[in-house]
């Protein structure tokens, strides 16, 4: 028995390698790589470099669409003539899991909603988003930031995998418009493919360490009122400043410009590259003064900025839980567990068992 559901098909995974190299008609090939132990999204030229199986790359997806360094403009001294060199490629992301699918959504929301980027906006328009679902580590708590699905508003197909084949979800005209311009790789979805599907997705919030994870209700509130808690100063102790937790975070997007002279003084570029909130400088106006000067300062502003400030900007929060901060931080500082500091708990399972002997006496 055949079910026709307009916005669902399954791919054999035996025609996977095929199914890459057909969006490369729709694009320039991005997707994961492998470089020792670690996974990137990278421009792919042989499809056997994609990797599937990965939790993470080091960094997101969204140095494609706001790149950590590019020339806004360059001006010629001897023409007097300014210069825009923006000229953006259709593109193809293939392999984003679901976290940094939500961390472009808030990007979206960012750049497109009040006076739109148009930069920002041509890139979108010429890019194509396909996610993968995944399995988490320890590192992952996308399951209490409500980001470990995709919400289905900035996508344009899915795969998850449920075993010889990949369950394709269709989530806009152009994920429909690859489907069916790929349609001899693609077959329509059986109950037994149904069934598998709502599995996967039933089963895996089982995967997560659930005694580890966040409790993150009413966690705007909770940051507010511990606006002077010790935790602060007592995390800040071991941040070095260097800035890795916003430059691999798929929602942060602060940058600084600079005008940069040639070596014969006639052509200026404006360039412009990510900065992040927890350098020193950051906070520097002139005059000289420094709304931030301590680091616990810097430190806080961070997590009220992903807790605190987005809930107000854009109605959600601004950490999609990747885990990358923590994974990546040389001073192996978690932010998890800062977390659970700031709400007074450390450890879930205890707490869970305290609260069982109470209701039971």
């Amino acid at each position: 028995m055949e079910f026709h559901i307009d916005k669902a098909k399954v791919l054999p995974k035996s025609n996977f390698r095929l199914f890459l190299e057909g969006l490369k008609n729709f694009g320039v090939l991005i997707a994961p790589k492998k470089k020792k132990e670690k996974f990137f999204f990278d421009v792919i030229d042989n499809t056997s470099e994609v990797e599937v199986d990965y939790t993470r790359t080091i960094l997101p997806p969204k140095k494609f669409l706001i790149p950590y360094r590019r020339e806004r403009f360059s001006y010629d001294a001897e023409t007097l003539e300014f210069k825009d060199n923006f000229t953006p490629e259709n593109q193809v992301i293939f392999g984003i899991h679901s976290c940094d699918l939500h961390g472009i959504s808030i990007l979206d929301s960012v750049y497109l909603k009040e006076n739109p980027d148009p930069r920002y906006l041509e890139v979108r328009k010429r890019t194509v988003l396909i996610g993968l679902s995944c399995k988490p580590d320890d590192f992952c708590f996308c399951l209490s930031t409500g980001t470990a699905f995709p919400d289905g508003t900035n996508w344009d197909l899915f795969l998850t995998d449920i075993g010889s084949d990949y369950f394709v979800t269709i989530g806009s005209p152009k994920g429909d418009e690859i489907v069916i311009s790929l349609k001899g790789l693609f077959r329509e979805i059986t109950k037994e493919d149904l069934s598998l599907y709502k599995k996967s997705t039933s089963q895996k919030k089982f995967l997560f360490n659930l005694d580890k994870l966040p409790d993150l209700g009413r966690i705007s509130q909770v940051i507010e009122l511990e606006y002077d808690s010790e935790v602060w100063e007592e995390e800040a102790k071991k941040c070095l400043g260097c800035g890795t937790c916003t430059n691999v975070c798929p929602t942060c997007f602060c940058y600084t410009a600079v005008d940069i002279p040639d070596l014969n003084g006639k052509k200026i570029s404006r360039i412009e590259f990510t900065t992040s909130c927890q350098y020193p400088y950051y906070s520097l106006v002139a005059g000289g003064h420094y709304f931030k000067p301590k680091r616990s300062a810097r430190f806080k502003h961070r997590y009220y900025h992903k807790f605190v400030g987005y809930s107000y900007q854009i109605e959600k929060l601004g950490c999609v839980g990747c885990g990358r901060c923590s994974a990546e931080c040389p001073a192996k500082i978690s932010m998890v567990e800062t977390i659970k500091k700031l709400r007074g708990v450390e450890d879930e399972k205890e707490l869970r068992e305290a609260f069982n002997e109470t209701s039971t006496d």
